[in-house]
């Protein structure tokens, strides 16, 4: 038992780390400002994979820009050769920074969790879905990058 205790103890000594930049929240950045999805991955619980998906350079293209109060997506896909837009929808949103919670109006019950938020990425989850039919909700996360205007 004292094999397993000390290895763990060391670990979180040393894990830790007061650096702004190493936490999961940094206190100086914001979700405000103007994002891209780079990759998504779904955890699924059925078969305890995670299966990655890398935006293409048309999905790229689309851009998820977050004001004080709103968020506004427009969305890009492929058609044959072309990249076309094929969405553009603003919608009032809340973002607690404090426990990382986001939800739309509306859908308070069916929040999101930002896990991750520096000055230049942000890492939203999503518990609401059930992916793989096994009738326990998996995790979908997405990765945003900053664009600097």
């Amino acid at each position: 038992m004292k094999k397993f205790i000390l290895p763990l103890i060391l670990f979180s000594f040393f894990g830790c780390n007061s650096n702004d930049e190493d936490q999961n929240i940094s206190s100086k950045a914001s979700i405000i400002g103007k994002w891209y999805i780079e990759k998504s991955e779904i955890y699924r619980s059925l078969n305890q994979q995670i299966q990655t998906s890398f935006s293409t350079d048309c999905q790229k293209t689309s851009t998820h820009e977050f004001t004080s109060s709103h968020v506004i997506s427009i969305s890009f896909a492929q058609n044959n050769n072309t990249c076309e837009k094929t969405d553009a929808v603003a919608r009032k949103y809340t973002f607690d920074k404090g426990n990382g919670k986001f939800w739309f109006e509306g859908e308070e019950n069916y929040p999101y969790f930002v896990i991750q938020l520096t000055l230049t990425d942000m890492v939203i989850e999503d518990r609401t879905q059930d992916f793989d039919g096994d009738g326990i909700k998996d995790v979908l996360r997405r990765f945003y990058k900053r664009i600097n205007n």
